[in-house]
């Protein structure tokens, strides 16, 4: 799998008939089993990047390409994870896993074996038959994974799905995403505003500009894993990073 951004620039129209440029130049390549994470400034653009990715929002310039094919619309190649797990809170959790699959038209009982063999993977086999409400918050992410996990998709795409999470649950589920990820072999582009999960999870960072949001440093992560998160490496890689973050400039917003 092969990701690459060429040039993307958003532009929102503003009620005045001006327009705010919130994204500009993003170039950016994602290979096979890599997790970048997206850290920037609060509106600079990181949720607004990813929907882009995913086929949600269209870029006002430049393409984003996934195996040489330009990305226009929704793809059952790209999975997505939100803030909120929106699950459906009347349906049954395997229910929800399945929903995905039976919208593509696979048959009830394929759908639901193979809803199970995520559920086993993110550690909720023993729950299928409860519902969302009956669940913890880290449980409920986890089902969300693996809804987007039966789709099988090449990429993995995260928006801050483990920010409302407390933090030992937090840890946890992202030890469970290492896992994961080593077992489906996706390759993951999350964005958070968490430095240390950032460095905890991925193995390429991209630090973007306050807006509009520009590519103000990539840096390669080759910590070896277990991370220690109190780790002499990790803390100077999370030194910079903060440092950096805070340096950052805050430009007014480009009116056109």
């Amino acid at each position: 799998m092969m990701l690459a951004l060429k040039g993307i620039g958003k532009d929102f129209d503003q009620e005045d008939g001006g327009k705010v440029r919130v994204l500009d130049g993003i170039s950016l390549e994602v290979e096979d089993d890599q997790i970048v994470a997206i850290l920037g400034p609060s509106g600079c653009g990181k949720t607004t990047l990813l929907r882009i990715i995913a086929g949600l929002d269209p870029a006002s310039r430049g393409e984003v390409l996934l195996d040489g094919l330009r990305v226009e619309r929704p793809s059952p190649r790209v999975g997505m994870i939100f803030q909120e797990h929106a699950l459906l809170p009347w349906c049954s959790i395997i229910d929800n896993v399945c929903i995905g699959l039976e919208m593509r038209g696979v048959a009830r009982e394929e759908a639901k074996e193979k809803a199970m063999l995520y559920l086993h993977m993110v550690g909720l086999e023993k729950v299928p038959d409860q519902r969302p409400h009956e669940l913890s918050g880290g449980m409920r992410q986890r089902a969300s994974v693996a809804r987007a996990l039966t789709m099988e998709p090449a990429l993995l795409l995260m928006d801050e799905p483990f920010s409302a999470l407390d933090p030992l649950t937090r840890k946890q589920i992202q030890e469970d995403i290492l896992g994961i990820q080593e077992k489906a072999g996706k390759s993951i582009v999350m964005v958070t505003h968490s430095v240390d999960e950032a460095l905890f999870l991925s193995t390429e960072i991209v630090v973007l500009s306050a807006r509009p949001g520009r590519i103000c440093r990539t840096m390669n992560i080759d910590l070896k894993r277990p991370r220690e998160r109190e780790g002499p490496g990790f803390l100077e890689n999370k030194k910079e990073i903060l440092s950096l973050l805070e340096g950052l400039a805050r430009p007014l917003p480009e009116r056109g």
